[in-house]
């Protein structure tokens, strides 16, 4: 086996030990199958002296191998109004109320304190960050995990005036994943469209579904949301709920 194709097996390997392959509109075989080939794997790769430890592909304190059902990470995804940064910030309030730090990168400096201390957030315990490029924003999602001390960071791409992605965007995903995952910590994407593919764990689609307007259509009071589970490690998906949205926060 030459050099290249040693490098490619092990990419295989770590493919389908993530999950990663097949793809996930794929269907997908049983975990002892799967098992199996990363076995057979493993132990060729190792009569030339490579592979991995199988066993640290299931411990998530393995910061270069996690087991795919170990990631913490997920993306709300959505148009304009279509209710992200409300369940968002509902989600910032939540962890806050408890006592806990949060992140917000802000990609687009779109993010209102007046917005998010009416959802309930203790704005005390929340780092802002402004970054002015996507890939400074990934830098500081690193970072901010790295300091242990941030279980929930939400990196808003949102509205982001930057549309080209860095070239190793993919990789940068799965690493702040697999990041994630070893702190104990939830990393959410907020975005117009799905960036992290199968390095979230979890993906809400929403939508608007109905606007309610005061007298005069002068101002927005609530706004109905679709929200869609387009993606799970372990639960069925499509399932669509309808939540209602106070109208100046359906964004």
């Amino acid at each position: 086996t030459n050099g290249k194709d040693t490098v490619r097996w092990e990419k295989i390997l770590e493919m389908v030990s993530l999950a990663d392959m097949p793809p996930e509109d794929e269907p997908q075989p049983p975990k002892l199958k799967r098992s199996r080939v990363v076995g057979w794997i493993t132990g060729e790769l190792r009569k030339i002296g490579r592979g991995h430890d199988p066993d640290k592909l299931a411990l998530p304190h393995q910061a270069n191998r996690v087991s795919h059902e170990d990631l913490f990470s997920g993306e709300f995804t959505g148009p304009a109004s279509s209710g992200c940064t409300s369940l968002a910030l509902s989600t910032l309030a939540a962890t806050t109320r408890d006592g806990h730090c949060a992140g917000w990168i802000d990609c687009a400096d779109a993010f209102d304190p007046i917005s998010a201390d009416d959802a309930g957030t203790a704005l005390e315990r929340v780092l802002w960050v402004r970054p002015p490029s996507l890939g400074d924003a990934l830098a500081c999602a690193e970072r901010l995990l790295e300091t242990e001390g941030f279980p929930l960071i939400v990196l808003d791409t949102a509205g982001a005036k930057e549309r080209t992605a860095p070239p190793t965007q993919g990789q940068a995903w799965l690493r702040l994943s697999r990041l994630a995952a070893s702190r104990d910590s939830v990393l959410l994407l907020l975005g117009r469209e799905r960036s992290a593919g199968s390095s979230s764990h979890l993906v809400l689609e929403l939508r608007p579904a109905r606007a309610r307007w005061s007298q005069g259509l002068v101002l927005l009071e609530e706004l109905e949301i679709e929200v869609v589970l387009a993606r799970h490690r372990s639960a069925p998906i499509g399932h669509c709920v309808r939540v209602a949205a106070p109208g100046n926060r359906a964004a």
